[in-house]
């Protein structure tokens, strides 16, 4: 027997195939489908020929299937019901019952992550969130659906699949400790006498503070690095170390270690930020709850904790 053409099989004759074996006769079938007795019957004509096989006869007033049309029911019935659950429209999101597991891969920023933990948990009883490291494969895992939500940082190229939306470029400000002699006549030549923390969060060869230390030629000594934001509040409070970080990395560390901002000797000041997500996941539900829950929490929490700062920021003298 000839195999097939699937290409050719018109979906409404399975439809119909699917009513002749539940109702038992073209006009119940007919009813059920909302057409003429007719267009069953022609429906059916159409399919005896595809399939080489009568599939139903009439048996005491009755459409009986045929030995085929019972092995095509069988086989026809779970593909079916899976293509009906396919094509029916989305479940609308709700927040309040989801149990979903979210995963945001985001800097160490104590402050701003039990903010919006506590945010989404309020808002979604049931879901979790997950936050995951930065690492050079998260744009590979935001790809393939690992990560739900990925703040970047730097002009740093996004593969292909991944979206974005730009956020406002970051603000530095230098740290030091509370009585630090450096904030007494704060100057570039006095940020020089002294050594600098950094923050070693990633193994990319440089931060954008180092850069652009070296463009406007003030060249700058580290005294020590550490692996993490939570890490520069306790040492520069027993040191006199001088290091210069985001703002929004800060929110939490300067007032526990009463650190003093300062206005930074050299920092970048249009470093790009975005949050970004993967194309596959830019009209699900529930990724565009998440996004414009965090995006607008990130960029109030920004706004503030930079604002709070510059006002009590010693300005570089000359």
């Amino acid at each position: 027997m000839s195999q097939i053409q699937l290409h050719k099989i018109d979906l409404n004759l399975l439809s119909t195939f699917e009513a002749l074996i539940e109702e038992g006769s073209v006009a119940g079938a007919a009813d059920r489908l909302h057409l003429t007795p007719s267009a069953v019957s022609h429906a059916l004509g159409r399919m005896r020929s595809q399939f080489d096989d009568p599939l139903f006869v009439r048996v005491g007033g009755k459409m009986q299937p045929t030995p085929r049309a019972l092995v095509l029911a069988g086989e026809m019935a779970p593909i079916l019901r899976s293509l009906r659950r396919a094509l029916e429209p989305a479940e609308p999101f709700d927040p309040a019952t989801t149990d979903r597991v979210f995963r945001i891969g985001l800097h160490s920023m104590p402050a701003f992550i039990a903010q919006v933990t506590a945010q989404i948990g309020d808002a979604a009883p049931g879901a979790m969130v997950e936050w995951v490291r930065i690492k050079p494969t998260n744009q590979n895992d935001l790809v393939d659906g690992l990560i739900d939500l990925l703040h970047v940082g730097g002009p740093a190229h996004l593969v292909d699949g991944i979206q974005s939306v730009d956020l406002a470029p970051i603000t530095f400000f230098s740290f030091v400790r509370r009585g630090h002699p450096a904030a007494r006549s704060w100057s570039a030549e006095m940020a020089g006498r002294y050594r600098y923390l950094q923050v070693a969060v990633e193994d990319t060869g440089g931060t954008p503070i180092e850069k652009e230390h070296r463009v406007m030629n003030r060249p700058r000594t580290l005294g020590g690095k550490v692996h993490d934001f939570p890490l520069v509040g306790p040492v520069l409070a027993q040191t006199d170390l001088i290091t210069t970080q985001p703002s929004i990395a800060m929110q939490e560390i300067w007032k526990r270690y009463d650190l003093q901002p300062l206005e930074p000797v050299a920092a970048p000041k249009d470093f790009p930020m975005r949050f970004a997500w993967s194309a596959r996941s830019a009209t699900d539900p529930g990724n565009v709850w998440l996004r414009e829950t965090v995006i607008a929490a990130y960029r109030d929490h920004e706004a503030d904790v930079t604002a709070q700062m510059q006002a009590v920021a010693i300005p570089l003298g000359a």
